[in-house]
């Protein structure tokens, strides 16, 4: 799964990198973005691509009480045509989500050790997602989900599953493009390469949602 990931690049590099066209002014890097909380998010826009946020763990249009759903941080990609949460956004609510990179724990000697993982290269990617909207949900805001994926063999050693991730312009217009059905773009929902991306241990200061600070991304051997 992925329940926690950082946004730490700043607005120029994300605006030129994924060519939007909108970006929010209130936006500021993250270094410990856990569910619940709003994350930068882009969706097809008439020009080029809209970033917004989205309140991460989805709560679909159809439930009632959204006070009692437990919000669905994450989607896996094997089943989303069988799930009554997602089946529905497939076609035309499909978003992606800005990062650049994740946490997961590693159980080592009986103790979970967490670590961040990241683009060889440190530039920031895009995971894949989807969103709905609720008109219980408080505040109003849309909510989403990070769909996943099996991990590859270096990534699966930590934890088993990892977000799908697009790196390439073309594979983010693809998925973007409500003109195309899911069964065209489902391919795109692929297990990264082994060699795009690299595991460091870092602080246990992330181990808390309330820790936002850089500290959570700073080595472990720094510490």
């Amino acid at each position: 799964m992925c329940g926690r990931f950082t946004l730490t690049a700043d607005a120029e590099q994300l605006m030129a990198l994924f060519q939007l066209s909108f970006f929010p002014e209130e936006y500021v890097p993250r270094f410990n973005i856990s569910p619940s909380q709003q994350v930068l998010s882009a969706v097809k826009a008439a020009e080029g691509y809209k970033a917004g946020y989205l309140k991460w763990g989805l709560v679909p249009f159809w439930v009632k009480d959204a006070k009692k759903w437990k919000p669905l941080i994450n989607a896996r990609a094997e089943s989303l045509e069988e799930k009554a949460s997602f089946k529905h956004l497939l076609d035309k609510r499909r978003c992606i989500i800005f990062a650049d990179g994740y946490y997961e724990w590693k159980e080592e000697g009986g103790k979970k050790r967490p670590y961040r993982i990241v683009k060889q290269d440190g530039k920031p990617f895009a995971f894949a997602g989807l969103w709905d909207k609720n008109d219980g949900e408080a505040g109003g805001l849309p909510t989403c989900t990070i769909i996943t994926v099996p991990a590859n063999g270096e990534l699966g050693e930590i934890h088993d599953r990892m977000p799908a991730i697009f790196t390439a312009r073309e594979e983010i217009a693809a998925w973007l493009d409500k003109s195309k059905p899911f069964p065209e773009v489902r391919p795109l929902l692929k297990t990264a390469p082994e060699n795009l991306f690299c595991a460091y241990e870092v602080s246990p200061a992330v181990n808390s949602p309330k820790n936002e600070s850089e500290a959570c991304i700073r080595p472990a051997e720094e510490e």
